[in-house]
């Protein structure tokens, strides 16, 4: 019986321990940082992956080099780290405001931007939210994003040799 009540004593305390306020989405983090790429640039607002960042004269802009940047400088697709507080407001696409954008400028980066401009090209895709990007064992790009145009989530594969956005044909067993 007593070591019937000790397991239960115990069982309680693990459940109750992982019982807690929840942490908010809104919640501030000094610094926090988030890497995406430039889909649509509007006044002072820049939209990154699936959020906008504005911006005001305040804003660092530079590259990872250290070369300082106006916002005359910022192109679509463009791969950018941006700081800022943590504080994001709950929409679609989400917003915060941009304490310093870094335009990342290595090799990798690059040849992400490209497969991404080519996506942002292509006819059939208008409103870009990007979701993630990876590049697969084939050296080929795998890009998820959003079409805000359609409402639909979209999976492409480009390729960026041969400047290709490919969207895979999904066939059904129904």
């Amino acid at each position: 019986m007593k070591k019937c009540l000790t397991v239960l004593i115990i069982c309680f305390c693990f459940l109750f321990t992982g019982c807690g306020p929840a942490t908010s989405v809104n919640s501030s983090q000094e610094g926090t940082n988030f890497i995406g790429f430039v889909t649509q640039l509007e006044d002072n607002q820049v939209l990154i992956n699936d959020v906008w960042f504005s911006f005001s004269d305040q804003t660092v802009m530079k590259t990872d080099k250290d070369k300082k940047l106006q916002k005359k400088d910022i192109e679509v697709g463009e791969k950018i780290d941006v700081t800022f507080d943590g504080k994001l407001q709950e929409s679609f696409p989400r917003r915060a405001s941009a304490d310093q954008l870094v335009f990342l400028t290595d090799q990798q980066s690059k040849t992400e931007e490209g497969a991404v401009k080519l996506v942002m090209k292509d006819p059939r895709f208008s409103q870009v939210v990007i979701q993630s990007i990876e590049k697969n064992p084939t050296g080929l790009y795998s890009i998820r994003f959003k079409d805000l145009s359609i409402n639909r989530d979209v999976h492409v594969i480009v390729n960026v040799d041969n400047d290709r956005v490919i969207v895979p044909i999904h066939t059904s067993t129904k």
